[in-house]
């Protein structure tokens, strides 16, 4: 499974992830982005959103040397998501479209129709937050083989006060898993297209959530950054350790190799309750 590299004025999209809700009574699939393999279970969406990812352990990463984290923020900026639907399904089968979302083709013949939601989106992927709001939308079930978006760089313009976001893509935080008080911060830049896709597809059931993974367990692949810390080759502002382009000797480029893993950190999961 990979990762190919082929701006929010309003509300919160709901639930880790960018959720397109499942209605109720089983009828009907869900998409989520998430940091989670299980996503955030989609009976825990709207309202409840909050008490689940409580509930949920924080994933755990590691530097290729062995310095530990557990992810404490993941947030993404998206335009352009285009979801495939499955063979045989039409537009008429997708409901809760709603501004910024449109179904395209497939009503005719035996193509099957594209989910458009042209953005910006900002999708927070511990929480499942999402801006804006599109917990409405209920997908057809099915074989789900790609989804296609843009990351870019979110505009103050575009985004609520205060949005982190602001100036970047992607920003990530973490606590140092056996270091106290310590921290790590990414804080990306993008400006590119991204595939997550199957080659078979991924079957989701009525009630179903297609997710879409990002997966923080190869974020620092090829990354030591124990040694890093240990020889000042990696810059800390205070407490706070950045990996950015300040980075020298063994981790001298760390920003684009800990991008590049990002890219290619991309799977497509189910979760059926």
């Amino acid at each position: 499974m990979t990762l190919r590299l082929p701006s929010l004025r309003t509300s919160l999209l709901s639930a880790t992830t960018l959720a397109l809700s499942a209605c109720g009574g089983g009828s009907g699939a869900s998409l989520q982005f998430s940091v989670y393999e299980q996503g955030v279970h989609s009976h825990a969406l709207n309202p409840y959103v909050q008490a689940a990812a409580e509930a949920t352990v924080p994933p755990t990463f590691q530097s290729s040397d062995g310095t530990k984290f557990t992810l404490t923020q993941a947030r993404i900026h998206l335009r352009d998501i285009r979801l495939d639907l499955p063979q045989g399904t039409k537009c008429a089968d997708v409901r809760g479209l709603m501004t910024g979302a449109e179904c395209k083709g497939g009503d005719t013949g035996s193509g099957s129709g594209t989910l458009v939601v042209s953005g910006p989106i900002v999708a927070d992927l511990m929480t499942g937050a999402t801006t804006p709001d599109l917990s409405g939308l209920v997908l057809p079930a099915g074989a789900y083989k790609r989804i296609d978006f843009r990351l870019e760089e979110a505009h103050a313009d575009e985004l609520p006060a205060g949005e982190p976001l602001i100036g970047y893509s992607m920003k990530v935080s973490a606590d140092f898993s056996e270091q106290a008080g310590k921290k790590l911060e990414l804080a990306l830049k993008f400006s590119e297209d991204a595939r997550f896709e199957s080659a078979t597809g991924v079957e989701v059931p009525e009630g179903g959530t297609l997710i879409a993974m990002l997966q923080p367990s190869k974020w620092l692949a090829e990354l030591p950054l124990s040694s890093c810390i240990q020889k000042g080759d990696v810059a800390f502002e205070g407490d706070t350790l950045l990996i950015d382009e300040r980075a020298k000797g063994e981790c001298s480029g760390a920003e684009d190799l800990v991008k590049r893993n990002i890219k290619t950190s991309g799977d497509l999961r189910k979760h059926v309750d």
